[in-house]
């Protein structure tokens, strides 16, 4: 069947008489494609106000065919907006291959079609302000997101330097779904005579295409902490399937500098990844994997030595210590055991806590006295611990 269509075209092209192509900047438009604009050449600042040109003379376009090696990422975003707003079908032809700030048009597509090469990495900022990064970084993954670009899209993406390209392979054009292909892109073949314009690709697909954000020796970094709690400070809570997850919700928003996730298999309910406005405040938690985006130029993740209460560990329910108390009145606006175990993680004086609950009475201690056993009273003793940092993951690689 694949074959008699392509024979039926070459067929058709060959006695259809010579036709008008127009170049309208990076866009091409011919009167042999009625319903097909094909993208061919760099994304620049004018190319979404030449798109929409293109989009007037041809209003009855279903198909945008690309052929480009990236540039401007604002641009390429815009352009991908107006595709997925109008219920557009993306398609790289065999003779083309779409990278960098392209994919994202081409992820716009209601349909998606790869006949050739697909390849993204991973994009930067020039500025030093982490949040000229995060809102770059945000920005293509809401739109991405939105198009339901599959989640491996974004682990490559973030994985491939931004002076390298990560060419998906054919199996993996299909395992992830990439090309998605419906009656609608069956039907319209008329594209074949814009990819005929094509001329192949003969340099290395690896060459990193243009791109309006670069990398200098500064970088990205994510650096991972087992059994750190960046404790309050939630900017929101969510439920996500893992902590890769729970950081690229991070990412995706640009009042999130850190978050932590809690990995306990036994919590399949209720919200587990945590995201922070700050890190201020830090509690030993077992179950806790917490991450914190490094700043440009810091070349090592700080190391952070304090006192904690793990609840998992170091809470001691039924348990009193007698005297020992900072303070002749109980500990003022506390009404839990997790608040007060709180409130002694945040005094350098406090050693231990207990706390009352009938009462609701939170008594923090400045030395361990006697243990007694009370059904009604929560303790916990705090310890020194070092937290240094599991991995460093350098977005870069």
């Amino acid at each position: 069947m694949h074959f008699l269509l392509s024979l039926v075209l070459v067929l058709a092209m060959t006695l259809l008489p010579a036709v008008a192509d127009e170049r309208i900047g990076a866009f091409v438009i011919s009167d042999a494609s009625q319903s097909a604009i094909m993208l061919d050449g760099e994304i620049g600042v004018g190319t979404p106000l030449e798109f929409r040109r293109a989009l007037a003379l041809r209003p009855d376009a279903k198909v945008i065919v690309l052929s480009s090696d990236g540039g401007l990422v604002a641009s390429a975003l815009i352009i991908a907006d107006d595709i997925h707003a109008k219920g557009l079908s993306t398609v790289i032809p065999a003779s083309a291959r779409c990278f960098s700030a392209c994919a994202f048009i081409f992820f716009a597509g209601k349909e998606r079609l790869v006949e050739s090469q697909l390849g993204v990495h991973q994009m930067w900022s020039e500025t030093p302000d982490p949040s000229g990064v995060q809102s770059s970084v945000s920005d293509i993954l809401e739109v991405l997101t939105r198009f339901e670009t599959p989640t491996e899209v974004f682990t490559r993406m973030f994985r491939t330097p931004s002076e390298d390209m990560y060419v998906f392979t054919q199996a993996e054009l299909n395992e992830l779904v990439i090309n998605r292909v419906g009656k609608g892109l069956r039907g319209k073949t008329d594209y074949a005579s814009l990819a005929a314009l094509i001329e192949p690709e003969t340099d290395n697909p690896k060459t990193p295409p243009p791109t309006d954000i670069s990398v200098e020796d500064d970088s990205l970094r994510l650096a991972l902490y087992e059994g750190l709690d960046f404790y309050g400070q939630d900017i929101s809570s969510e439920r996500e399937a893992d902590v890769v997850a729970c950081a690229a919700s991070c990412l995706g928003n640009q009042q999130c500098i850190a978050f932590t996730f809690n990995a306990n298999p036994t919590l399949t309910r209720g919200p587990n990844c945590f995201l922070k406005s700050g890190t201020d405040r830090l509690e030993g938690y077992a179950d806790a994997l917490s991450g914190v985006f490094l700043p440009p130029r810091m070349s090592t993740a700080p190391t952070f030595e304090i006192g904690v209460i793990d609840p998992t560990v170091d809470v001691l329910p039924r348990t009193d210590f007698l005297g020992g108390d900072l303070h002749s009145s109980p500990w003022a606006g506390v009404d839990t055991a997790g608040e007060c175990r709180m409130a002694c993680v945040d005094n350098d004086q406090c050693v231990a806590f207990s706390f009352a609950t009938g009462p609701k009475q939170c008594w923090l201690k400045g030395e361990l006295g006697e243990r007694r056993s009370v059904n009604s009273v929560t303790s916990g003793v705090k310890r020194l611990e070092t937290f240094t940092a599991s991995d460093v993951l350098d977005l870069s690689e």
